[in-house]
């Protein structure tokens, strides 16, 4: 429990980090360029052309930043029950089992491999505020590294008719209560040889692509929840 606890201590510095990291060069960028402006209008061109060149190393010292961050991070990986939070959008894992067909009769369908069938849950930690993700996306990735964006809804699934592909976001498009929970069982058509299978949960967009240290950033590796041994 210490170990997970620095961990989710050190994540945190982390993003602190890269928010106030991106604000700084982004107002720093911002008045540089002002700075410019003001330089052509004055008719100071050489003085303009300076500035232009430090705004160009100032993004390039940001961006090579960025990429070290994201070529030297590693993948975290979560068992059943752990949770992977953004801000206070909690999800978790919290079962998995595996079937050649869902449903029944003329109603059933059958995998070409094996479905794996992932319960997902999300849970808002806010103490005050009901929210609901913003910009959630799911994939499955496998030891391979093959990617598989495809989940359908199951019997038990309140959303999508059964069998249909699943848009993530849309099984969370109501807010949940401070402290809500709401769990959601997707469907994934995998290989019958897939190994070490893992679902990968991303959440937001915009700026986080662009934080240095965030799972969104370019190239940086994600949280990974376990959904076999």
């Amino acid at each position: 429990m210490a170990t997970v606890n620095k961990l989710l201590e050190n994540m945190m510095f982390a993003n602190l980090f890269g928010s106030l990291a991106f604000i700084g060069a982004f107002f720093g960028l911002v008045g540089l360029a002002m700075a410019v402006i003001v330089a052509l209008l004055t008719r100071h061109f050489r003085a303009a052309w300076r500035i232009g060149w430090l705004m160009l190393a100032w993004a390039g010292v940001y961006i090579a930043v960025l990429l070290l961050a994201s070529f030297t991070s590693s993948p975290r990986r979560l068992d059943l029950g752990q949770e992977h939070c953004f801000d206070e959008m909690c999800f978790s894992v919290q079962s998995v089992t595996t079937t050649k067909t869902l449903g029944t009769g003329s109603n059933q369908i059958t995998a070409n491999g094996v479905y794996y069938l992932v319960t997902v849950q999300l849970r808002n930690a806010a103490l005050r505020q009901p929210q609901k993700p913003s910009q959630p996306a799911v994939w499955v990735i496998d030891a391979q590294g093959r990617k598989y964006t495809e989940a359908v809804s199951t019997a038990e699934e309140q959303g999508p008719p059964f069998g249909q592909s699943v848009a993530f976001p849309q099984l969370w498009n109501q807010r949940l209560q401070p402290g809500e929970t709401q769990a959601h069982i997707l469907a994934f058509d995998l290989p019958a040889d897939v190994s070490q299978p893992a679902l990968v949960i991303t959440e937001g967009g915009g700026p986080t692509y662009l934080i240095i240290g965030d799972e969104n950033s370019f190239f940086h590796s994600k949280t990974e929840f376990r959904l076999a041994g």
